[in-house]
């Protein structure tokens, strides 16, 4: 090969590199949620990457002689950050480390960096092709296993559902007009059902990470320390599932990973889904061009350092944050919600089916009909966007999981187990639908607004106990420690007692005990 050859090769490879590193990232990304290939979404995705990827290529040339080194380097610790998702530090000790081996190889690093991309997106791609699109199932991963040999209880089964930002209903009284509504529709149909709901329920944290132990271990705990920033937590064993388990019950959990309970909890089988799985949106009404906002969204989020510089940029300050635009709680959550229906067809005595799901939390793009809005229509609970906009946004989204419960409870009635079972239905906290959470020292929120981050649903149904509205102000952990004293038979009458909550620092740690707002205007 002559020098000019070799000369136009090296540039061609320059030019391409990033091209089929940004590639090989997307197939990978593809091929972890299990999202098929040949769809409309990943052409105009790779198009779109293609185009960042020349003008990366550009800037490298522009770059060149002097700061060549320093350019390549850059973009090379961006392509690490995205598949690892690097801290800021480890992020500007790769760049130094590449800037040092560019300097000093200069091309055959670029050929380096080529290979290495093109070897992943080739593998990545080869497996995309070859998967038939069929669903991944989650294997059991439950740690801590009961004894499997043993007798199950001699006693109704338990289906127990926790809702991600269940408001409850006197917090839906407080108004406006949209919630009015929705709570009488509420009553409406847990009444008919044959429950017994409780309209002043409350949790006293308004962050899921410290209310989701609090409640497992009755409300007796000190305070669970979690700042906003974190991701995972696997809890210590929780009171509530050991005694379960003390009691001869068979338990089943079905939970997003960041709260992880299969790791130290008694459990028969428990599986973990990712809150916001790309593949929830096959089988939609999203469009193409939807699809592709996300997963170019998705992408930005996986690079933290560039996610956290870029991440409060907004050219129009009406528009959502870029860091939220990626999220798909509801959606994936309603499929998994719907595995579990089916799941319950198979309950028998003496077995508890638990699930956490992430409904009716944000962002708010479902529609009454479980439909999928426009993505230009979807609204987060903090804003931006109007609170009535947020408001109509979470009504739809409980109408939505109504449908779904409806759908549950129908499988339940349609077995002996399921008709004779006592069925659990709660939030983990408010709705949250005001500027901020709850901080100290933080921007004075109204005691409605208060309100929306505490006020939590709360149902039972036990058969041969009539339906109802239960009056009185009660915590989850009050309710959880009244049900366990009776034996998790007989649905809860909690004696009144002091009704604080618990408010946080600016990141997000619980701090100080308030009393709970009056559910009054």
């Amino acid at each position: 090969m002559s020098i000019q050859d070799e000369t136009s090769s090296d540039r061609w490879l320059s030019h391409c590199v990033w091209i089929v590193a940004l590639w090989a990232s997307f197939f990978n990304l593809l091929n972890f949620n299990g999202y098929l290939l040949f769809r409309p979404e990943v052409a105009i995705t790779m198009l779109a990457l293609a185009l960042v990827g020349g003008v990366m290529a550009l800037i490298q040339q522009a770059a060149k002689p002097r700061l060549w080194f320093l350019v390549v380097a850059l973009f090379a610790a961006v392509l690490v950050d995205l598949n690892a998702s690097i801290s800021a530090i480890w992020f500007l000790g790769c760049w130094a480390i590449f800037a040092v081996i560019a300097f000093y190889v200069r091309e055959v690093f670029v050929k380096i960096l080529f290979a290495a991309a093109a070897a992943v997106l080739f593998f990545q791609g080869a497996e995309l092709v070859l998967d038939d699109g069929s669903l991944r199932e989650a294997g059991n991963e439950a740690q801590n296993l009961q004894a499997l040999d043993r007798d199950r209880a001699d006693r109704p089964a338990i289906v127990h559902l926790v809702l991600d930002s269940y408001l409850g209903l006197d917090g839906m009284a407080l108004g406006p007009d949209v919630y009015r509504d929705l709570r009488s529709e509420q009553v409406r149909f847990f009444t008919s059902h044959d429950f017994q709901v409780y309209p002043r329920a409350y949790s006293p944290y308004a962050k899921t990470l410290n209310s989701l132990p609090a409640l497992f271990s009755y409300g007796q705990d000190e305070p669970v320390v979690h700042s906003i920033t974190s991701e995972y937590s696997i809890p210590e064993q929780l009171p509530y599932f050991a005694d379960l388990d003390a009691m001869g019950y068979r338990i089943d959990a079905l939970l997003p990973a960041y709260f992880d309970l299969c790791v130290k909890q008694k459990l028969t089988r428990c599986r973990t889904f990712e809150s916001s799985g790309l593949s929830s949106m096959l089988g939609t009404e999203m469009s193409a061009t939807d699809r592709a906002k996300v997963f170019g969204f998705t992408m930005l989020n996986l690079t933290r350092t560039i996610r956290s510089a870029t991440g409060r940029i907004r050219p129009d300050p009406g528009a959502r944050l870029a860091h939220n635009r990626s999220e798909l709680f509801p959606l994936t959550s309603l499929g998994q919600f719907d595995s579990f229906i089916a799941d319950v067809a198979g309950l028998r005595e003496g077995e508890v089916k638990f699930a956490h799901i992430l409904l009716p939390h944000d962002p708010y793009m479902l529609a009454a009909d479980c439909t999928v809005k426009p993505e230009s229509r979807w609204l987060d609970e903090h804003g931006p966007g109007t609170a009535a906009a947020r408001e109509q946004g979470y009504a739809d989204q409980v109408r939505c999981l109504q449908q779904r419960l409806d759908r549950l409870l129908d499988a339940l009635d349609r077995t002996p187990a399921g008709r004779e079972a006592i069925v659990l239905i709660h939030g983990d906290h408010g709705s949250r639908i005001a500027p901020t959470q709850p901080f100290v020292d933080g921007p004075q929120l109204s005691s409605r607004e208060l309100l929306m981050s505490y006020s939590t649903f709360f149902a039972i149904r036990v058969p041969g106990e009539s339906p109802g509205e239960v009056p009185g102000t009660h915590s989850l952990g009050r309710l959880m420690a009244d049900f366990r004293a009776r034996e998790f038979a007989a649905a809860p009458r909690p004696a009144p007692a002091v009704d604080q909550v618990v408010v946080t620092d600016a990141a997000g740690t619980p701090r100080e005990w308030r009393p709970l707002p009056g559910f009054t205007r």
